[in-house]
């Protein structure tokens, strides 16, 4: 087990913080009206907003864990959703 430095502990709450910054502008955009689509590709998933905007692996997860963020089944098969919008 190692002990965590200042500077280390310092770089990792940037790095959340960034994360929860770009998932607080995620979902002020899905309340003004977007959803958060998930498309795969060769190269794996690939999550945008529907103006375009791309969303990253990491923030999408934190915006689907919301609990106002609801599942679209519009998804090939039962249980995975490939939209997410809004509830109010």
């Amino acid at each position: 087990m190692t002990i965590q430095t200042v500077s280390g502990l310092r770089r990792l709450q940037r790095r959340v913080d960034r994360r929860r910054c770009a998932a607080a502008r995620v979902i002020s955009a899905m309340q003004s009206g977007e959803a958060l689509k998930k498309h795969f590709t060769s190269q794996g998933p690939v999550y945008t907003l529907t103006n375009g905007k791309p969303v990253s692996h990491d923030v999408a997860a934190v915006v689907t864990a919301d609990i106002q963020v609801i599942p679209v089944n519009d998804g090939l098969f039962p249980g995975t959703p490939q939209t997410w919008r809004w509830a109010e």
